[in-house]
């Protein structure tokens, strides 16, 4: 489409800097040296070629001497990798859009064409990922606004050492996004989901310098081309964080590490461009063409900004983790030492076995969240799919694996706070007032500073056809985006559906808030309503009808649905939809039915003649 070719052509000069910082003699030297890629042994000529260009010897020179070896031979393996990415060469379009094709073509119903509508969804990481594959039957037309500001897991060590915004999140959307539709498409899927170990630092170090090196089964399916892009990148990254001076915090720590987020910031680190990075990776994951993830601020290179939240009370939170879900470092976590009962819980053995023996497995994928076996030898990564198709064989493959896994190994913090997402965490002292984003290079300093909104999210904004707030935590997820100057004032412009989905249930940042405080908060973020700088505010500030139309909950949430208050304030639809009950918390959305009501929210025009009519916006 010309709005893809129009994206496509902004975001080739920085490919193109990004290329041109490497020395021509480098470059020149690399192509003279690289011969010709053969394709009839992809994993073996890659571990060949691999040890062949880092002169890997039997006795393994340590990680220091290996990051000088391996600096300029990585960097003429991103560009010989960056010109493959621009010929098409990584794979073959044909194959690998199958799956988009054939859900493209379940669009079209006798001859006649639909107009997917261009949403643009203000989300978290972690939470809107549930509903991502099903909102691509409703349109792939998204723009997937995340925050940069996450300061915990292994996107943490990350930005310890080199600097820059987190991509974790980034990562994990692009992920969710990436095509399934070949079995390559899949092994590089699971590349990039696959964690390293997650407590011990020498497992997690001896098994990254396999992948790396390309002598790891994970780059078993996927062939040479292909795996030169990847290994480029991660090798670059890996030169980058070995040589990296880390002073008295000592050297990165590879455990529980993302092989995707290594992936993500050696890309940006080569182009110095974060769009540049994301664009690289939704082309080697293979997003559907129509699909942006987008980080909410642009920051100067290896520049990072924290997030703070004013109490009621006045006094100050400092850090996404410790407003949202503090937790202990990976690093230096003990079990017998919690910081919390629920932390202490999770990590028994006794609580994952009356979790397996109730059946309330928790709704990760192997990669994401399960150690031991990833994928049964029948192809299934969940216990609950293959009890589905009756292979209970299968099932128990599974299962012997992760109960060994679960009650033998201990678990990290990582592994522990996605376990009980749900759980209450100790309350907040006072209420929340309102988020604003710090700098990182006084960590004592509580004084606010103003990076600026991505202007793609404002572009996108100008020409979509509806908005989504949520699912995601409200104070570290969806509001650090709101609050950025231009936010309020594109979405207020924009005429369309403006639908606010509300959390399952509520956590640490919300306390008892009702379905009116969480509209109002939204309203006070686009408004800029609490900045203590008043020429920073909107003026004249926008009404809740211009902000939120729709309001979605879950049926038997745990979010107070006060209906009255929420009319009252300018929302015009209040809908609850199917959901399952988890516990006396909250509720889980039946994701069938939350897509419907967004069906029904963005309706596809239907046009015989090919001609796109005017999107309206329809209020039952």
């Amino acid at each position: 489409s010309r709005r893809t070719r129009a994206r496509t052509m902004r975001v080739a000069p920085m490919l193109r800097c990004g290329v041109a910082s490497t020395s021509s003699s480098t470059r020149a030297s690399s192509v003279a040296a690289s011969p010709t890629p053969r394709r009839d042994d992809a994993r073996n000529t890659t571990i060949s070629r691999a040890r062949r260009q880092r002169g890997i010897s039997d006795s393994r020179a340590s990680s220091r001497a290996r990051a000088v070896e391996t600096t300029s031979a990585s960097t003429a393996s991103v560009d010989l990798a960056t010109s493959a990415l621009k010929r098409g060469d990584a794979h073959e379009p044909g194959a690998s859009r199958r799956g988009r094709d054939e859900r493209a073509r379940d669009r079209e119903d006798d001859g006649i064409r639909h107009h997917e509508p261009a949403l643009v969804c203000f989300t978290g990481g972690t939470a809107f990922n549930g509903i991502v594959d099903e909102l691509l039957d409703l349109t792939s037309r998204v723009t997937h606004v995340l925050p940069v500001s996450d300061d915990g897991g292994s996107t943490a060590e990350i930005v310890r050492v080199l600097g820059g915004p987190a991509v974790g999140d980034l990562r994990s959307r692009c992920l969710r996004l990436s095509d399934e539709s070949t079995g390559e498409a899949r092994a590089v899927k699971e590349l990039l989901a696959h964690r390293l170990h997650a407590t011990d630092s020498a497992a997690a170090k001896a098994e990254w310098y396999r992948i790396q090196e390309g002598d790891h089964p994970l780059w078993g399916e996927i062939s040479e081309p292909y795996a030169d892009i990847i290994r480029s990148f991660l090798l670059y990254f890996h030169s980058q964080v070995t040589a990296a001076k880390v002073g008295s915090d000592g050297a990165f720590d590879f455990v529980n590490g993302s092989v995707g987020n290594f992936f993500f910031a050696g890309a940006r680190m080569f182009f110095r461009s974060m769009e540049a990075a994301i664009l690289l990776y939704s082309r080697v994951s293979r997003i559907p063409d129509e699909s942006l993830v987008v980080p909410n601020i642009l920051l100067p290179d290896n520049v990072r900004v924290a997030l703070g939240a004013e109490l009621v009370d006045g006094s100050t939170i400092r850090g996404q983790n410790e407003i949202s879900h503090p937790a202990p470092d990976a690093k230096f976590f003990k079990k017998d030492a919690p910081s919390s009962a629920a932390r202490a819980l999770a990590t028994s053995s006794e609580f994952w076995k009356g979790v397996i023996k109730s059946g309330a497995l928790p709704d990760f994928t192997a990669s994401e969240f399960w150690g031991g076996l990833q994928v049964s030898k029948d192809g299934h990564e969940r216990v609950r799919d293959a009890i589905a198709d009756g292979n209970y064989w299968s099932a128990g493959e599974l299962l012997k694996s992760r109960l060994y896994d679960l009650t033998v190994r201990p678990l990290s913090v990582w592994d522990m706070d996605k376990a009980i997402a749900q759980e209450k965490y100790d309350d907040l002292d006072s209420p929340i007032s309102r988020v604003f984003y710090l700098s990182t290079e006084d960590p004592t300093s509580v004084a606010a500073v103003y990076p600026n909104v991505n202007p793609t999210i404002v572009r996108q904004l100008e020409r979509c056809d509806g908005i989504v707030y949520g699912l995601g935590s409200l104070y570290t997820s969806i509001v650090p985006s709101l609050i950025l100057q231009g936010v309020g004032e594109a979405v207020a412009a924009r005429k369309g559906p403006k639908v606010l989905i509300l959390n399952g249930g509520p956590d640490r940042e919300t306390g008892n808030m009702p379905a009116s405080g969480v509209v109002t908060a939204v309203v006070d973020a686009l408004n800029r309503a609490k900045d203590p700088d008043v020429s920073r505010r909107r003026s004249p500030a926008g009404a809740t009808s211009e902000y939120v139309d729709v309001v979605i909950a879950p049926r038997g949430g745990g979010i107070p649905l006060d209906v009255d208050e929420l009319y009252a304030m300018g929302v015009k639809r209040v809908v609850e939809v199917d959901a399952v009950k988890k516990n006396e918390r909250g509720a889980e959305y039946d994701v069938k039915a939350l897509i419907d009501e967004l069906r029904r929210c963005f309706p596809r025009e239907e046009d015989d003649d090919g001609d796109l009519a005017e999107f309206a916006l329809v209020i039952n």
